[in-house]
C-alpha cells in the first residue's frame, strides 16, 4: 500500500532502532526463552529441503525480477522483491524466528514456473514451454495462475497492482507463447490482492457482458473475455474494503508492515507472501458471479475446458469458491488451502471467519474429487505460495487443513462450555502433534492465539461472562486511573523496567500502554514501550505479528507508518475516487456511512437524483439516509451525466463544508452533515 517513507525511515535507522543495535536488548537467551515458550522451531531449510525442491520446480531462468516494478509511468516502486532478497541469506538471525525465517526464504523465490505436467527434476526451460498450467509467483503477494484452454488461456487471480499483473503476463507471453489470447480471468474470492490487477490482463471494455444462464463459449470471439467470481464477490468486495477502508487500512500498514525498513531487524514478509504491492488498480464488474446452492457443484465449459465450481461462502473470505479443472484434475482451493495456518479473523478487521465452513469445504472437494476424479489428483495450485504435486501430497495437506479447522472449531467451543474465557483458552491453546508438527499449519500468518480468540468472538461474542467486565471504562480513562493508583508515571515506569528487565516483555507492554494513553509525551515511556515490542517481534513465528510489533515499535518512536498526514483534503481525495469506481447503488450506501447521525438529528428533507439512467430517492430523516431506486420520470431531479461528474460535485461540496464555505450546488445542505475520517488516526495512544 505504500513505500513512499521508507527513504525517511532508513535516513533514521541507526538512531531510533535501539532494540536491534543494542546488546542490552538482543540478547540470545530471552529469545531463546520465548522461542521455545510459544514457537518450537522445526527442521531449518537446506538445500536437500524437499520444500525448497518444490518451491524451485519448473522455473523459467530469466523471469525473476532484477528491477522494481514500477507504477505506471512514474518512479515509484510499486513491487521490489530484490530488497527482500539482498539481506535473507544464512541461518536465521537472533531477530527472526527460524520458522519465519525459513517460510520467508521460500517466499523469496519469485518468476514464472511450470506446474503441470510436473517438471522433472532436471528441467531445462526449454522442456518447459509446452506446458498446461503456469504461474507467476512472488510479483505480488498473490500467486496469479495461467491455465491452457482449448484456443487460449485463462488466468487464476490477476494479482493487487494492474502493474504487476500486466508485468507477469507480458513475462508469460514473452517465454511460453508470444501470441497468447486472453480467453477467460476467474477471481478466486472477493481480497482485492486477488483482483485490483485486472485492468494489467485485460481492457473493462473487453470485458464480456452477459449472464449465468444465457453464456456459452461461442460468445468468446475477438477480444471478448469472461469474467467470473463467486456468488456476493462485488458486493462483498464493497463492503469490505469501501466501508470499513479507512480503520483497514491503517491497520494493514501494521499488519503488513508496509513502512518498515527491509532488514533482519525490520521487515521479512507476511508469511502468506511477502508483501502486499502498492495497488494501482480498481474494482470491477465481472461478466457474472457463479450462484450456486450451497453444497453443490456448478459446471461449465470455459474455451472448451470443462470446470467445476463449489461456492465456499464464509470461509478465508465472505465470498469464495473452490475451482477444479476436470479435463486436467488439477484443483484450485482458493485461499482455504496455504502453506500456513490462515487467520480466521484477519488483523487488518474484517467480519470474523467460520473455522466449520473452512472444513466443510475442503471436505466437500475431497468427496468431490473421489466421485468425479476416481479419488486422484494431480495437483493443487493455490492463490498463494507454490503448489502441491501427487496424489497423496494433496489428500494430506487437505485432510490435515481440513482437521486443524475443525479442531479449532470443536475444542474451542469444549473449553467455551468449561467456563474459560478467550485470553484462558488462548494461552493453552495447542494443535495435537499430527497437525501441529506440518510445518503448513505453522502459524506464519494465522496463530493459535489470534484464531482461537475468533472462534470465540464468532461464537460467543465480545463478552466472557464476567460482570467485571461488561461496562469497564474505555482505555483513557482506565489509564488515568491506574497511573495513580500506582503512584504516578515514575513509580510505574520503574516497575515497567523491572518487567523488562526479566524478560516479561508482555506486561511490560501492558504497563507502558497506560503510561502513554495516560500521557502521550512521555517519551521514556514510550521508547520502553517499543523496545518491548521490539523483544516480542523477534520471537514471533508469524510474519504478521512481528510486523505488528515493529509497526507500533516506531510509531511509539514518533516515526508514523501511515502513508497519509490525516488531513481533510487527503480524505475527500480519496472518497472521490472511490465514488468514481461505484455504482449509483454503492455510491448512496457510502453516504449513509458518512453521514454524522448526531448532527442531522431533526433533519427531515428528500432529494431527488439522477445519475445516467439511474434515479434514486434520498431520504434523510431520524439521523439515517435511506435511499431507493424509483423510476426516470421525476423532472425535479438533479442531474449527473456520469458517476465521475457526480463525484466532481462531492468534491467540490465536500472541500467547501471542510472549509468553511457555501456552494449553489443543490446537493450543498446534504454535505453538511457529513463527516470526515483521519487516514492517520492514532493507535498506540489515544484519538486526538
Amino acid at each position: 500500500m505504500q513505500y513512499k517513507n521508507r527513504v525517511t525511515i532508513l535516513a533514521l535507522l541507526p538512531l531510533f532502532l535501539v532494540g536491534c543495535y543494542n546488546d542490552t536488548f538482543t540478547s540470545e537467551r530471552k529469545l531463546k526463552k520465548l522461542n521455545d515458550e510459544y514457537y518450537p522451531a522445526i527442521s531449518p531449510m537446506n538445500e536437500e529441503n524437499q520444500d525448497l525442491e518444490n518451491v524451485n520446480r519448473g522455473f523459467i531462468k530469466g523471469t525473476e525480477l532484477t528491477e522494481p516494478i514500477k507504477l505506471g509511468n512514474t518512479d515509484i516502486s510499486t513491487w521490489n522483491i530484490n530488497q527482500y532478497i539482498d539481506h535473507m541469506h544464512g541461518d536465521a538471525p537472533a531477530t527472526v524466528h527460524p520458522n519465519l525465517w525459513r517460510m520467508e526464504k521460500l517466499n523469496n523465490c519469485n518468476g514464472l514456473y511450470q506446474v503441470y505436467p510436473k517438471p522433472a527434476d532436471n528441467a531445462s526451460s526449454n522442456d518447459l514451454k509446452d506446458g498446461i498450467v503456469y504461474q507467476i509467483r512472488t510479483y505480488d503477494i498473490s500467486t496469479m495462475s495461467i491455465i491452457k484452454s482449448k484456443n487460449g488461456w485463462i488466468i487464476i487471480d490477476p494479482l493487487n497492482s494492474v502493474d504487476a499483473a500486466r508485468k507477469g503476463w507480458e513475462i508469460f507471453k514473452e517465454n511460453i507463447d508470444p501470441d497468447a489470447k486472453l480467453r477467460a480471468v476467474i477471481i478466486s474470492h472477493s481480497h482485492v490482492d486477488h483482483y485490483m490487477g485486472l485492468k494489467g490482463v485485460v481492457d473493462p471494455a473487453n470485458i464480456l457482458r452477459t449472464t449465468q444462464s444465457n453464456y456459452s463459449d461461442k460468445m468468446l470471439n475477438g477480444d471478448k473475455v469472461l469474467v467470473i467470481a463467486p456468488n456476493g464477490f462485488y458486493e462483498e468486495a464493497i463492503s469490505e474494503n469501501l466501508y470499513l477502508g479507512n480503520s483497514m487500512e491503517r491497520r494493514a500498514t501494521y499488519m503488513y508492515g508496509m513502512a518498515l525498513p527491509v532488514d533482519e531487524c525490520g521487515s521479512v514478509g507476511a508469511g502468506l507472501g511477502k508483501n502486499v504491492s502498492l495497488s494501482s488498480g480498481s474494482l470491477v464488474e465481472p461478466s457474472f458471479e457463479i450462484k450456486v446452492e450451497e453444497g453443490k457443484m456448478y459446471n461449465m465449459s470455459i474455451d472448451g475446458l470443462s470446470i467445476s465450481f463449489l461456492d465456499a461462502p464464509n470461509t478465508e473470505a465472505p465470498a469464495e469458491f473452490h475451482i477444479f479443472f476436470n479435463d486436467y484434475k488439477i484443483m484450485c482451493p482458493g485461499e482455504n488451502i496455504t502453506y500456513t495456518m490462515h487467520n480466521l479473523l484477519t488483523p487488518r478487521g474484517a467480519k470474523v471467519r467460520d473455522p466449520k465452513a473452512f472444513g466443510k469445504a475442503i471436505d466437500k472437494s475431497i468427496d468431490y474429487i473421489a466421485k468425479s476424479w476416481d479419488g486422484r489428483i494431480n495437483a493443487i495450485i493455490g492463490v498463494h505460495h507454490w503448489p502441491t504435486w501427487g496424489n497423496q501430497e494433496c489428500h494430506t495437506i487437505m485432510e490435515k487443513q481440513r482437521d486443524m479447522y475443525y479442531f479449532f472449531n470443536d475444542q474451542v467451543i469444549r473449553l467455551i462450555n468449561k467456563g474459560m474465557n478467550m485470553e484462558e483458552i488462548a494461552e493453552i491453546f495447542q494443535l495435537p502433534s499430527t497437525l501441529g508438527s506440518e510445518y503448513y499449519n505453522r502459524g506464519y500468518y494465522g496463530t493459535l492465539n489470534h484464531n482461537v480468540k475468533a472462534v470465540f468472538q464468532r461464537y460467543a461474542g465480545w463478552w466472557d461472562g464476567n460482570p467485571a467486565n461488561y461496562f469497564k471504562y474505555p482505555d483513557a480513562e482506565v489509564a488515568k486511573r491506574m497511573v495513580n493508583d500506582m503512584g504516578g508515571e515514575k513509580a510505574m515506569l520503574k516497575k515497567a523496567k523491572e518487567y523488562f528487565d526479566k524478560g516479561d516483555y508482555r506486561w511490560t507492554v501492558e504497563l507502558t500502554r497506560h503510561l502513554v494513553f495516560n500521557n502521550p509525551e512521555n517519551d521514556q515511556a514510550r521508547y520502553l514501550q517499543a523496545d518491548a515490542f521490539e523483544q516480542l517481534a523477534y520471537a514471533c513465528e508469524a510474519g504478521t505479528w512481528r510486523n505488528i510489533f515493529l509497526s507500533a515499535a516506531f510509531e511509539l518512536r514518533h516515526i508514523s507508518q501511515s502513508q497519509f498526514k490525516g488531513t481533510t483534503d487527503e480524505f475527500i481525495k480519496r472518497a472521490t475516487f472511490s465514488l468514481t469506481n461505484l455504482t449509483p447503488h454503492y455510491a448512496f450506501e457510502y453516504y449513509s456511512i458518512l453521514l454524522d447521525g448526531f448532527r442531522a438529528d431533526g433533519v427531515d428533507k428528500e432529494w431527488i437524483i439522477k445519475i445516467g439512467n439511474d434515479t434514486h430517492k434520498l431520504h434523510l430523516k431520524n439521523g439515517v439516509l435511506h435511499h431507493n431506486e424509483i423510476s426516470n420520470g421525476d423532472s425535479s431531479a438533479i442531474t449527473f451525466a456520469s458517476m465521475n461528474e457526480f463525484a466532481k460535485d462531492f468534491n467540490t461540496n465536500m472541500s467547501a463544508v471542510v472549509n468553511g464555505q457555501t456552494t449553489n450546488s443543490p446537493l450543498y445542505e446534504l454535505y453538511q452533515y457529513f463527516d470526515t475520517f483521519n487516514l492517520a488516526w492514532n493507535i498506540i495512544e489515544p484519538l486526538k
